[in-house]
């Protein structure tokens, strides 16, 4: 699948075209796609823009910008592989802080509702020990049993 263009200038307009799907991720050639841009390399940029591998030549003075724009690309890749590594971690920590957090607030939740619960018992057990003492009136000795 080799390219014929008229004239050096279009060639590497092509090229430019490629590299910058490339970095879109929306290369034309299927196994361009998801490219890890640690790999990128001239060949591949060539390739994409339809000429064969050999195409960019650091021989060439008009290939030289690209080529140079290929390598950077390429050495400043892993470090932004490093970053997107950094926030999926953060991202799966915090995922995994909200799961924590929302398990947290059930069980607070249901502690309160517990506690509340009880402290209604003991007003209802309150007024039940009250009113024992009130009929119990003057009697003396009187003994309380909870259930």
């Amino acid at each position: 699948m080799m390219k014929v263009l008229g004239g050096a200038g279009s060639g590497i307009s092509s090229c430019e075209d490629a590299l910058q799907r490339l970095l879109e991720g929306m290369p034309r050639v299927p196994s361009h796609v998801d490219l890890d841009l640690t790999k990128l390399t001239a060949s591949i940029v060539s390739l994409e823009a339809g000429f064969d591998r050999g195409y960019l030549k650091k021989s060439r003075k008009a290939h030289a910008p690209l080529i140079a724009r290929i390598q950077a690309i390429r050495t400043k890749a892993p470090l932004a592989s490093v970053k997107a590594r950094e926030l999926e971690l953060a991202a799966a920590k915090l995922t995994s802080t909200k799961t924590k957090l929302d398990e947290a607030v059930e069980a607070r939740d249901k502690t309160l509702r517990e506690n509340l619960y009880l402290m209604l018992r003991v007003k209802e057990l309150e007024k039940e020990v009250v009113d024992l003492r009130r009929t119990a009136g003057k009697k003396d000795n009187v003994v309380l049993e909870f259930p």
